[in-house]
């Protein structure tokens, strides 16, 4: 009966993990094209390269302190208090210092505008307030009671949303978008402090301990640098576009980009799912795992393909409806970028394969070798093609780390078979993928 209980709360959970993780693709694919339309591509593209800009910064900001603080609370129950005061002066003075940089390497870089530096400027405010609820979010999570905090992230996500919306409403201005996403950073402490609190918590018992907080960062230091490397990676298309082409570009770039990654929430949700039944089990060794794995990256791909193709046809002119005429060029590069997503599926089941392998290692070696690839190609691309110039780094990126890797590093080669079986049984991978027979 215990056991029941436990797989329902764990059930209940995982909806409502999705619940936010859905409310938030809506609301900032909604929002974001309203923004646009109202914007332009020469506004829409200085706030996206500012944001973009913050991002590569604030990858430190959290210093490496987050799913650790959920591990050390469940094994130390006794300790919760010294956890979370010592998360909570960690993510405060990383978000400090993330600001900090972000303004200080712009101002001295010269890259923004003055505009873009207020824009810049207002946006940090939002940061710690983004980072400070991590122990509580935690909290909830290593209890098995996510609700509330989802409850929170929800609101705090409606009210932005809505803020947004007035602001547009109102021509208020991009300043003035600028400071509805830092409330909405701002609302969302508020919430989970509050749900925290509604729990029967106090925050008189949150200490900060140097031994706990040492233990966090060591920890942590690894994550971080790989941290860096994938906030670079997700956001050097738009800095080298920025930086040769100009902001009308990034506008336009960011506008398909709307379309193109809407859906990339998909791949972990399901894989999440499938991970814990047919990657993780321990006692799955050999061929029955590599089997498992070759019928869901089967599965995967097949699931991409079908809607990129639907969307590579209609999304030209879909964008130009939505968006009207100043975003025409979006079009071209929607075409190229929405072919991303079938690399992206496929990675999401590689992904959980390598950390069930415990080969952690070859995820920072992934993130690093597609920075690189990408970074190489939008220098060559973008002066002679734009905004579809970086769709192609991107597109390429993608695609060549995963062939590529297994050919070149022995130590994840087994993939190759694994690409090779899922190529080979796409039939059978499409019947097992969609009507939920067992993999076993």
């Amino acid at each position: 009966m215990t056991s029941h209980i436990g797989k329902l709360a764990i059930l209940r959970n995982i909806a409502w993990h999705s619940s936010e993780k859905i409310l938030r693709l809506f609301t900032g694919f909604f929002v974001g094209l309203w923004m646009a339309r109202y914007l332009g591509p020469e506004d829409f593209g200085s706030f996206n390269f500012v944001m973009a800009w913050l991002g590569l910064f604030n990858a430190i900001a959290w210093l490496g302190v987050g799913e650790t603080i959920m591990r050390d609370m469940v094994r130390d129950r006794a300790d919760e208090g010294y956890i979370l005061g010592s998360a909570f002066m960690i993510r405060l003075s990383g978000s400090l210092l993330a600001c900090g940089l972000a303004l200080g390497v712009g101002v001295v870089a010269g890259k923004l505008s003055h505009e873009q530096l207020q824009l810049l400027a207002i946006l940090c405010i939002g940061v710690p307030f983004s980072e400070l609820p991590a122990g509580v979010w935690m909290w909830f999570a290593s209890h098995t009671n996510i609700k509330p905090a989802v409850l929170g992230k929800n609101l705090a996500m409606l009210l932005g949303a809505l803020l947004k919306v007035a602001v547009i409403l109102a021509s208020a201005g991009l300043l003035s978008l600028a400071a509805a996403t830092a409330a909405e950073s701002t609302l969302l402490c508020i919430f989970l402090f509050a749900a925290y609190r509604f729990q029967g918590q106090t925050f008189a018992n949150w200490r900060f301990n140097f031994k706990h907080a040492w233990q966090m960062l060591k920890t942590g230091l690894p994550i971080v640098l790989s941290a860096l490397v994938i906030s670079l990676n997700a956001r050097v298309d738009q800095l080298v576009l920025g930086s040769i082409s100009g902001m009308s570009e990034v506008g336009i770039y960011s506008a398909a980009l709307r379309f193109s990654e809407i859906w990339w929430v998909v791949p972990p949700m399901i894989v999440q799912t499938l991970a814990a039944r047919y990657i993780y089990p321990k006692d799955l060794l050999g061929s029955q795992l590599k089997l498992n794995m070759a019928r869901i990256v089967s599965g995967m791909a097949l699931l991409a393909i079908v809607p990129c193709a639907v969307l590579g046809l209609a999304g030209p002119e879909l964008i130009a409806k939505v968006l009207g005429d100043r975003y025409l060029g979006a079009g071209a590069v929607l075409v190229v970028h929405i072919w991303t997503a079938v690399f992206v599926f496929i990675d999401a089941p590689v992904s959980q394969y390598l950390l069930a392998t415990d080969r952690q290692r070859a995820l920072i070696v992934k993130a690093v070798l597609m920075l690189g690839i990408n970074f190489c190609l939008a220098i060559f691309l973008v002066p002679r093609l734009g905004a579809v110039g970086a769709a192609y780094a991107t597109l390429v990126a993608q695609g060549l780390v995963l062939i590529l890797m297994p050919v070149v590093f022995s130590s994840v080669r087994d993939l190759n078979g694994i690409y090779l079986t899922a190529l080979m049984n796409v039939p059978d991978a499409l019947l097992k993928f969609f009507d939920g027979r067992k993999y076993k």
